[in-house]
């Protein structure tokens, strides 16, 4: 029994170590941005980091320091991963590998002298998997979760579709926030929802649809950048009174966010 257990988790290891090298999505250049991110330099981005915090004496000293702060933190976390996700990957393959041949030496009467030292290997083999596997899941999950992508700047939307609301005169942006410059935008962890990929009912409108004269240009929603409503002369034309809510004229012909998503 002990043995028939042995044997299936070394190979289950191995299975889904191969699974993850087909669907990583640095190694298989799904991830767009990640592609320079064994290239980057953060050793500069730390120098930088420190002469603001030695030579700059202006007003704007702290939120300059904590802008280079938090591009340090993000090029340290992007290198680990790119390093990461190849050696895990590499590690969790060979290993599983070595469990898989140790399981099979007792189907062929091979292991009696190897019985304690193939033990001894398959624990060590198991917590160095479970180790740099679970770091791994760890910077993927946070990269996941709390950063925007690189190469595109995808705005951040409900799930239908609208980033303003009308309050009384103004058009309140949903997601603008003073101490968060990124919090209009999306996240990894955001791609997979339908406002961000095709939609049947966004692409062909029909006339009476609320999306119908509500829709109004990136060039307009930049204004959430800066501050927490937009501006009356920012419009390009007269938004109708009927619109309680501001959509993106966007119409995504595809689900390239959700497949970025999944993987």
């Amino acid at each position: 029994m002990i043995k028939t257990l042995f044997l299936i988790f070394s190979s289950c290891i191995v299975v889904f170590s191969i699974i993850s090298i087909y669907t990583a999505p640095i190694i298989n250049g799904v991830l767009i941005d990640a592609k320079s991110w064994n290239t980057l330099n953060c050793k500069l981005e730390e120098d930088k980091y420190e002469n603001i915090k030695d030579n700059d004496h202006t007003e704007q000293r702290d939120i300059n320091l904590e802008a280079q702060k938090k591009v340090k933190n993000q090029c340290n976390r992007e290198k680990a991963m790119y390093g990461l996700e190849y050696s895990s990957l590499i590690i969790d393959i060979t290993l599983g590998f070595t469990w898989l041949v140790l399981g099979l030496l007792p189907f062929f009467d091979l292991a009696k002298p190897l019985e304690k030292i193939s033990g001894i290997i398959g624990l060590l083999n198991g917590f160095i998997i479970f180790g740099i596997t679970l770091v791994y899941i760890c910077y993927s999950g946070y990269i996941f979760t709390n950063q925007i992508p690189d190469y595109q700047k995808i705005f951040k939307l409900d799930k239908e579709g609208a980033f303003a609301k009308k309050i009384g005169n103004k058009y309140i942006c949903l997601y603008y926030k003073s101490s968060n410059k990124d919090s209009i935008s999306a996240k990894y962890s955001d791609l997979g929802s339908s406002q961000y990929n095709y939609e049947k009912k966004r692409y062909y409108l029909e006339d009476n649809s609320k999306y119908s004269g509500c829709e109004v240009s990136y060039e307009i929603y930049k204004d959430c950048e800066e501050q927490a409503y937009i501006n009356e002369a920012s419009f390009m034309t007269t938004i109708p009174s009927k619109c309680d809510y501001l959509y993106l004229d966007t119409k995504a012909n595809g689900f390239g966010n959700k497949y970025l998503f999944d993987m």
